[in-house]
């Protein structure tokens, strides 16, 4: 079984189980002469993905790196460049996992003497009790030790905190999700793209500094507008172009970019069908037949053949007539196989008898067979393991 999740301003909304059994997904055939166009591409102009990263920085000041969620090795990737940006004079990562009211709390984290393991854990509960994952957690724990280990003259690195407050306490039925006024107190601060956006101006842009953001891909898009459908039609409805990369583009133009980091896709029939292979299949069916050591790489989808690629198969493919990969972003990162795919470690003990229904009111899904209070610790536990679980969720892909 997998958990299946809907997503909405980068949290899980839905906790069900579905049934996998899928067959492996084939990949497409490529043309000899489109492979050699795309591996020729990738031999002259790709690098490693944190080098790769750190180039994007030579002509942008925002770098969004959106991710599917979850998924071990791009945490792992975010932890790395922390002492790699700052030794290029880049002091800055933003997270969407963290509050931005809760800045005094990560700047003192990351300047104390000893690490504070609790403290840490609070400010990503605090986000969301349902982000226990040991690897986001340890983006903290990388750049206290970054900072301790820094001469005491030397700036150090900082982490910001990017996302509003949220409390789903207010939600427990259908009704209550749609009250206007109720939901105002889920989101006391606001819609949380703007927010996030709002602090990316205040703590960077304004400071004339320069930061690696981080966060779902659905937040990162820059000049991408988001398609909505019409679930009963799957009929296109409108636009979204007011996330927290669209509203960066606004204010900076061409000084952001969008990086993605290899994943599935929804597919062009709606959320509720199961993913598909990006741009469909092409980059996967490429990157299968190389060998593992030059899998590793970041490239231009931008003003290269890669972004000419099509994504028929995909949601993103009602955004326009004619969508290509250039529509989408400017960059990709591919690491490995989606079925060599695995999930971030859910913290031991995260939830417990005393914080068991403080959590469950946080549960954003207001169908009482899914938020009620009568779920156990392990319940809760489970949830978040399942949803890391990407051996079984992505074992349909190649």
């Amino acid at each position: 079984m997998i958990r299946k999740s809907m997503m909405i301003c980068g949290v899980i909304l839905v906790f069900v189980s579905v049934g996998c059994g899928y067959e492996k997904e084939p990949l497409p055939t490529l043309e000899p002469d489109h492979r050699a166009v795309l591996r020729a591409w990738l031999d002259d102009n790709g690098a490693p993905p944190e080098q790769y990263i750190l180039s994007k920085f030579t002509d942008h000041d925002i770098v969004f790196l959106g991710e599917y969620h979850r998924i071990r090795h791009d945490v792992i990737l975010v932890q790395n460049m922390i002492p790699i940006l700052h030794r290029n004079g880049i002091f800055n990562l933003g997270l969407e996992f963290l509050r931005n009211v809760d800045q005094d709390e990560i700047d003192n984290l990351l300047s104390a003497e000893t690490y504070d393991e609790t403290l840490a854990n609070s400010l990503f509960w605090n986000e969301w009790p349902f982000w226990g994952y040991k690897e986001y957690i340890d983006i903290l724990r990388v750049a206290w030790r970054f900072n301790r280990d820094l001469p005491p003259d030397i700036r150090r690195f900082r982490i910001v905190g990017l996302n509003a407050r949220m409390d789903w306490s207010h939600v427990w039925s259908n009704e209550d999700r749609a009250s206007p006024e109720l939901m105002s107190l889920v989101f006391p601060d606001g819609n949380p793209d703007e927010v996030m956006a709002g602090t990316i101006v205040h703590e960077i842009l304004n400071k004339n500094e320069k930061a690696l953001i981080y966060s779902g891909i659905n937040h990162a898009y820059t000049k991408f507008k988001q398609p909505v459908l019409d679930p009963a039609t799957n009929e296109l409805v409108r636009h979204n172009s007011t996330r927290m990369g669209n509203r960066i583009y606004d204010k900076i133009a061409d000084r952001c970019c969008t990086i993605f980091l290899h994943s599935p896709w929804p597919a062009s029939t709606g959320y509720g069908d199961p993913d598909v292979y990006p741009a469909d299949g092409i980059i996967d069916a490429l990157f299968k037949d190389m060998s593992p050591g030059k899998r590793r790489i970041g490239f231009d989808v931008k003003n290269s053949p890669f972004g000419e690629l099509n994504a028929r198969t995909a949601l993103w493919s009602h955004s326009k007539q004619d969508f290509r990969l250039k529509d989408f972003c400017d960059g990709w990162i591919y690491q490995m196989p989606l079925s060599l795919y695995r999930g971030v470690s859910v913290i031991p003990d995260w939830f417990n008898k005393e914080n068991r229904l403080q959590a469950i009111a946080q549960i954003a899904n207001a169908d009482p067979a899914v938020k009620n209070t009568d779920r156990s610790v392990s319940d809760l536990m489970n949830i978040m393991a399942s949803d890391t679980d990407f051996e079984w969720r992505f074992s349909r892909f190649q």
